[in-house]
């Protein structure tokens, strides 16, 4: 599966318009390459690449991005401009929600009932008398 095709990649690029798919996993990658549990926006940015790190729209993009991993539960905001992973890796924090998803697919499966197939018998017709 190449990376635009990967749903969880184009959920994210709903609402970081001006990245493509592979600059967004290349933002994800970033920050799980990251070892201090604690960055900045600016941490990430340095370690992209240079189109990125020139286009101040692009930027922005990252920033909002971030919000958007942090509104999921990825990241927390221990202060106005620092980040932190909750987790090693995006994919590491999406494991344990994909395994509750698949519990609860399991337990809300309907039951289908076997159709009953009923068959209607007609009487023969009487002959009529003259």
């Amino acid at each position: 599966m190449s990376k635009v095709e990967n749903p969880i990649i184009k959920m994210l690029l709903w609402r970081a318009r001006k990245l493509t798919a592979e600059e967004v996993a290349q933002v994800l990658a970033v920050i799980a390459s990251l070892e201090e549990k604690v960055f900045t926006l600016t941490d990430v940015i340095d370690l992209l690449p240079r189109k990125i790190v020139e286009s101040r729209q692009m930027r922005r993009c990252v920033g909002t991005l971030l919000q958007n991993l942090a509104e999921l539960g990825y990241l927390s905001k221990p202060s106005e401009r620092k980040w932190s992973k909750n987790s090693q890796s995006f994919s590491h924090f999406l494991n344990h929600f994909i395994l509750e998803l698949s519990s609860l697919e399991k337990s809300f499966q309907p039951r289908l009932e076997k159709e009953k197939i009923v068959s209607v018998l007609e009487k023969p017709h009487r002959a009529s008398r003259q």
